[in-house]
């Protein structure tokens, strides 16, 4: 099995026409080719080809993406946080969070080899950690119903 080293695809941005324009001229600010849809046969058009790397959607549409080609998904609704607005705690508005969002997007848009060799940094990296301790009630228990499993063969000495 090979890994796929190609220069990177377009990205589908599957959202209302306001919120994927407004995506897709953020996403060519930062120099990556998008298309926007926001009808499903669209979206369906655009998914049977082999044009598209991964695509921005919303929670609705997540599975009917994956329905129709499997491919990673932006799930674009986690890049907004509540915020409360005003003094009253009724009031709150949402702020998106572009720039996580578009480091999000930068490691997508990475060929799948160079995702792949930067995981393999990260786990070298976290082998010489050690391994988080159990916690004591954890290890009680065991003991408990380690003992208890030990003692199923013994015979009461008693009677």
């Amino acid at each position: 099995m090979s890994i796929e080293t190609t220069h990177p695809k377009r990205i589908l941005v599957f959202l209302p026409v306001a919120a994927a324009n407004a995506i897709v001229a953020m996403l060519a600010a930062h120099g990556h080719e998008s298309v926007a849809v926001s009808t499903f046969p669209e979206a369906f058009t655009a998914l049977r080809s082999d044009n598209y790397s991964f695509a921005i959607t919303t929670r609705p549409e997540i599975d009917l993406v994956r329905n129709i080609r499997s491919i990673p998904v932006v799930n674009l609704e986690v890049f907004f946080h509540t915020e409360p607005s005003g003094d009253g705690p009724l009031i709150t508005s949402k702020r998106f969070d572009s720039s996580a969002f578009m480091k999000r997007i930068e490691f997508l848009v990475q060929p799948l080899a160079t995702r792949v060799e930067h995981a393999g940094i990260e786990q070298t990296k976290n082998e010489g950690m050690r391994e988080p301790m159990a916690p004591r009630w954890r290890v009680a228990l065991k003991s408990v119903f380690g003992l208890l499993r030990r003692r199923e063969g013994l015979k009461d000495v008693r009677s």
